[in-house]
């Protein structure tokens, strides 16, 4: 029991370790840029806490990397490394645009949910190539996937350039200049900010504030997926083939089945990632739609070890860097490149630090089992 709690501990204290040192290295770049690293983060944290519309600002940055990142763990809890989070949710994104610009006339609570549902459906059918030729012809998933990423960009930039381009722009809204970009979606589609239901509890956001219902969405699947992998049959197999496939396969697991069921479900999630841009900010997608969640979402992942819970936390942590980092920018002009710079300073070291409580961790199993 103690040994337990041993581990535990210090599954808490690596990330926590590795902030630190990526803090304290990344404060030796910025003097020697010749700025103050106690100014610059206490101007990070004031900007980013002192106002209730900047922390929900905050939850909506975290909201597309809870999803991302969910989908990550999937594949790392089955041994499988899903580096196509990004190819998957530009598809599913583009499905969702797609029914919701051009079914029109349906009310909110059957317009909207199938908008979501085809945005699942188009991650589900980006994550099922790559699983089937891995588990039918043998092809590693990180080449298959980073591929299709290439051809996930292609695909969106010619649907939204040239087929599904909105020609009426400037005839519509005056445009001086028409963006490349899919039409509108209906009214029927846009998820509703969380406004009114924050009000009831006398907090009081501006409108320029995008925070949607998509954030608590993500903390109750990152609840339902917890449950699913620690406490079902299901997530017990999907464990056991991510520890030793082959030990498995004899218990009577089928690594392909848990490998291809997995994968869809990693897929599924992939496809909400986007969501929160698309039906509660833009309301359309455009060449210049975000990118990067996909990757950004490796990294809060890393950073929370796979498990579900910790990656609400290390999001919010990745939404408050993206926030502080505005605050830096405009206040005391430091490169937005330093954020970047610590972001990746705590993936080395996370990575690192993990790897080495690992293999204590297996130092104290062995000594128990002699």
């Amino acid at each position: 029991m103690k040994k337990d709690y041993k581990i535990l501990a210090l599954k808490i204290l690596a990330p926590l370790v590795a902030i630190i040192l990526a803090a304290f290295i990344s404060s030796l770049i910025i003097v020697a840029i010749d700025k103050d690293p106690l100014q610059v983060f206490y101007t990070m944290f004031k900007f980013s806490f002192s106002r209730r519309d900047s922390i929900a600002m905050i939850l909506f940055n975290a909201t597309p990397l809870i999803f991302s990142a969910l989908a990550v763990s999937i594949g790392f809890k089955m041994g499988l490394f899903n580096i196509g989070i990004e190819g998957q949710y530009l598809i599913g994104t583009f499905l969702a645009a797609l029914v919701g610009f051009s079914i029109k006339g349906l009310p909110v609570v059957i317009h909207l949910p199938l908008v979501i549902l085809a945005g699942i459906v188009g991650g589900m059918i980006w994550s099922f190539i790559p699983i089937f030729l891995k588990v039918k012809r043998g092809v590693h998933e990180v080449i298959s996937t980073i591929m299709l990423n290439y051809v996930a960009y292609s695909l969106i930039h010619y649907f939204i350039a040239d087929v599904f381009k909105d020609r009426q722009q400037s005839l519509i809204e005056g445009l001086g200049s028409v963006l490349v970009r899919t039409p509108k979606l209906a009214p029927s589609a846009h998820i509703p900010k969380m406004h009114g239901f924050l009000s009831l509890l006398g907090i009081q956001l501006p409108k320029h504030v995008y925070l949607n219902w998509f954030f608590p969405i993500s903390v109750l699947l990152a609840v339902g997926i917890y449950y699913l992998i620690m406490h079902t049959p299901f997530g017990y197999e999907l464990r056991a083939v991510g520890h030793n496939p082959e030990a498995s396969s004899i218990a009577g697991i089928n690594p392909g089945r848990i490998y291809f069921k997995g994968f869809i479900l990693s897929g599924a999630v992939a496809g909400l990632v986007g969501l929160s841009d698309l039906l509660g900010y833009f309301n359309y997608m455009d060449l210049d739609f975000p990118r990067g969640y996909g990757f950004d979402g490796i990294a809060v992942a890393l950073i929370a070890q796979n498990n579900p819970f910790g990656i609400i936390v290390s999001a919010i942590l990745f939404g408050f860097l993206k926030r502080g980092s505005e605050g830096i920018q405009t206040l005391l002009k430091v490169p937005m490149d330093t954020i970047v710079i610590l972001q990746s300073l705590m993936i080395i070291f996370i990575v690192v630090i993990t790897k080495v409580i690992n293999d204590y961790v297996k130092r104290l199993e062995k000594k128990e089992v002699a």
